[in-house]
């Protein structure tokens, strides 16, 4: 069974100015049930928390329509009503709308909550692809193996702690590569064979990893993986050192040799975390749940794709999805390294072709660091029965995987967190895509 959960455009909010001012934006039917071709239009009101959630009188809007079919509408209003968007697309792919309201010396506020980022999309079960190189199953059968029959080295340091057992790790992976690194976390009253694992993965970034103590005491063995292979606990000068010297471009450099390109090290590191973390006698051999955002979200595919005893995948917007989108397709691109023959094999669009266990994932339908065409090919390529959750955007990357990974609230909380929520409902998808929404909110969050 696959999951599939949108963070799409009928509710939006996001904190304005002193004055508490939030935009409320929907569409005339769900975002991505259009077809090409047909009229798409968003209501979007600014809006002011303090005065109970009236609309705002008197500033100015402008708004700017980009899209998979490479047209450009713009706009200005003011916010005495909705401001009202009517657009298109003539094949299928995805609009992206943006909407800032100007200060009072006439410029945008352009901080991550200060502007209504949203889209919608048509035909998106149409949107074509790239196919898989010729060799891809067998590039990486044979990789795994190779990681498999490699001998490694671990060293791990406990931790102090009252209730959690913390295992600081470094495995080797290949000779001269960059070990898997982070941190191993379990109660330590578990029995043996008793706890599932969860193997968390980190978006992009540089900075010290942190130590989940709550999941662990919920009961789950956590693994923690480090990005690239880095100490998971120095002081910042360590990771400002590694970002501007040998970690400089990461992602975005060698990306035409397959195995000194970034995303292999980074995979390989995963599947060793894992593999390593299979030995511990407090896992039940049986659940093994891979999760992250963003670049995290890209090796939680890449856990499940290379690992089949991974039993569900959750990828909150995944990142490198359908990189050829915007090479081979003229589509929106996103911030990821340019199209190579080599990244084809590193594409989380392609790699979702091997992902068999139960998925679920979050798309930003307003997110252009992982565009929303490239997410619905990924999960169209995904193996197994498909299901999916729906609704909600205006986000970044960065920011969804903050809100994501708080704790859903119980759906009555929402009347006292209104001024900034997230509302969650359900879609249930085909074995050909989306293809029906149900209009309950099952979990919200305050941002």
């Amino acid at each position: 069974m696959k999951k599939l959960l949108l963070i799409a455009s009928l509710t939006f909010t996001g904190v304005l100015w002193a004055e508490s001012l939030y935009f409320d934006g929907k569409t005339d039917k769900n975002p991505v049930l259009y077809k090409a071709g047909e009229p798409m239009t968003f209501l979007i009101s600014l809006r002011d928390k303090d005065a109970e959630g009236a609309m705002v009188k008197g500033r100015k809007l402008v708004w700017n329509r980009t899209g998979d079919d490479g047209k450009t509408e713009h706009g200005e209003a003011l916010s005495d009503e909705p401001l009202k968007i009517t657009t298109r697309i003539d094949k299928p792919g995805f609009v992206r709308i943006i909407v800032n309201v100007l200060d009072h010396n006439g410029n945008p506020k352009t901080g991550r909550t200060e502007r209504f980022e949203s889209g919608a999309g048509a035909d998106v079960n149409l949107l074509p692809a790239d196919p898989l190189p010729a060799d891809f199953h067998a590039f990486w059968d044979k990789e795994v193996a190779r990681l498999h029959k490699t001998p490694f080295d671990t060293e791990v340091v406990e931790l102090p702690h009252r209730d959690v057992k913390v295992l600081k790790f470094s495995i080797s992976t290949f000779p001269g590569e960059r070990p898997a690194t982070g941190y191993i976390l379990y109660p330590r009253d578990a029995a043996p064979a008793s706890l599932p694992m969860m193997v968390r993965f980190t978006g992009y970034g540089f900075h010290a990893t942190g130590i989940p103590f709550g999941v662990a005491k919920r009961g789950w063995l956590v693994v923690e993986v480090t990005r690239q292979g880095e100490a998971p606990d120095r002081e910042a000068e360590y990771y400002k050192n590694l970002q501007e010297h040998e970690m400089k471009n990461y992602c975005f450099r060698n990306n035409n040799d397959k195995y000194k390109n970034d995303f292999y090290g980074m995979y390989m590191r995963g599947q060793r975390a894992i593999q390593y973390a299979e030995t511990l006698p407090v896992w039940n051999k049986k659940e093994i749940r891979v999760e992250g955002g963003s670049m995290g979200a890209a090796q939680a595919i890449a856990a499940a794709a290379l690992n089949p005893h991974v039993t569900e995948c959750v990828a909150e917007i995944p990142w490198m999805a359908d990189l050829a989108g915007k090479a081979r397709f003229q589509r929106l691109g996103g911030w990821a390294p340019g199209y190579t023959e080599t990244l084809r094999y590193f594409d989380t669009a392609n790699l979702a072709t091997r992902v068999k266990c139960p998925t679920t994932i979050a798309i930003g339908l307003g997110d252009y660091v992982c565009p929303p065409s490239g997410q619905m090919i990924l999960f169209r390529n995904l193996a197994g029965k498909r299901r999916s959750k729906f609704i909600r955007t205006g986000f970044t990357a960065a920011v969804c995987n903050r809100i994501l990974t708080k704790p859903c609230l119980p759906a009555k909380s929402t009347e006292r967190n209104s001024e900034r929520r997230d509302q969650w409902r359900i879609m249930d998808c085909s074995a050909g895509g989306i293809n029906e929404t149900v209009q309950t909110p099952i979990c919200s969050h305050e941002t």
